[in-house]
């Protein structure tokens, strides 16, 4: 199969019967070009390979006779008009139903997404004060899930005010083991053994100043190209100095600037403006969203998608997703530790380390 082949396995909540559905890229997104009823072994077998929120079907398939709809599980028409029962006849509009649901689970393991991955508006949940739904459970993980997976901290910045107390706590909720070196505990040896686990992944917090070597940067580069999830983490003129290293060697991209935000962004309304991207994996339940104080733009071209822009229209957030390679790209490391119980700041990391788990690829343990 293709790189850009890609299989998802459904089910019908109300019959139980699942589907195997084949989807191609096109463009930036996957669309559906085919579907398959599953038998009961198959059904083991086979696994949901990505998570694409606003999942379609391409122009080669009919669309929903009743309604014209395109957008799977988007519409309620066979819901309503059709009784439905197990072992009923192979049916192509049961993609358009509403009963059908994506099956994230593995041949070896539970799923580890809440039933909301991929929704950043999720109806009839309580609020909090900052307009989010109030509660783990509407995280893109679930809790404890991630138990047995690592994330490698190389926390750089040596300001005195700055640390990872607060995303420890929440990402230890969702069982990541967090292991955690500043500039003065850097072993490379220890560090390449840390991330030999399929189960790993690695952040990295720059520093007004440079921390690292070629040997670091060498180490990082060939991590990211074996498909294992890193986040890469600047803010404001010039703390990027070993993000901007790491970006121009493997992207051909920087961070750069100084800007002032401190303002609280809600999903975008309007492309290239202000806001947080809806429906990505990462901003599962997340509908306003604090964007730093004083952070940096990112550099995207036409190698990376952006998923925050700051309150002066800048991204301050990227990322890559392509050949089944994760990264996060930040201009605003400052979140971590400032304001951290402002809106959405927790919700957004442990989404981000699901996402960079990149069980799609490595599959769920």
């Amino acid at each position: 199969m293709s790189t850009d082949t890609k299989i998802i396995k459904g089910r019908c909540k109300k019959t139980g019967q699942y589907y195997g559905l084949e989807t191609k890229k096109f463009g930036s997104s996957y669309e559906v070009i085919n579907m398959v009823l599953l038998s009961e072994e198959e059904k083991d077998i086979i696994q949901t390979e990505i998570c694409e929120p606003n999942l379609h079907t391409h122009s080669n398939l009919l669309a929903c006779k009743k309604c014209g709809n395109r957008k799977v599980s988007g519409c309620s028409c066979l819901k309503r008009s059709t009784r439905c029962k197990k072992g009923m006849p192979y049916n192509l509009d049961c993609i358009y139903c509403d009963e059908f649901e994506v099956d994230y689970s593995r041949s070896k393991g539970k799923n580890p997404y809440s039933k909301w991955a991929g929704i950043s508006n999720i109806p009839g949940a309580i609020k909090d004060k900052y307009g989010n739904p109030q509660g783990s459970e509407y995280d893109l993980a679930v809790d404890g899930s991630f138990k047995g997976y690592t994330i490698v901290v190389l926390f750089l910045c040596t300001d005195s005010n700055s640390n990872f107390v607060e995303p420890r706590r929440a990402l230890e909720k969702k069982g990541f083991e967090i292991i955690e070196y500043n500039y003065n505990n850097l072993n490379y040896d220890r560090i390449k053994n840390d991330l030999k686990n399929d189960k790993s992944q690695l952040w990295v917090i720059s520093d007004r100043n440079i921390k690292l070597n070629s040997l670091y940067y060498d180490l990082i580069i060939d991590y990211m190209n074996k498909h294992h999830g890193v986040y890469i983490w600047g803010d404001n003129n010039p703390y990027y100095q070993d993000a901007n290293q790491i970006l121009v060697k493997r992207f051909g991209l920087s961070m750069s600037g100084d800007y002032y935000g401190d303002k609280v962004l809600t999903v975008q309304r309007e492309k290239y403006k202000a806001g947080i991207i809806k429906d990505h994996p990462i901003t599962t339940g997340i509908q306003n969203f604090y964007e730093g104080i004083t952070i940096a733009n990112v550099d995207i071209r036409n190698v990376l998608t952006p998923l925050i822009y700051d309150s002066s229209n800048k991204i301050v957030t990227a990322y890559y997703d392509k050949d089944n390679m994760r990264v996060l790209i930040d201009g605003g490391f400052t979140r971590l530790y400032y304001k951290w119980n402002s809106a959405g700041t927790d919700r957004y990391i442990v989404n981000a380390a699901a996402w960079l788990a990149n069980i799609e690829y490595f599959g769920y343990q």
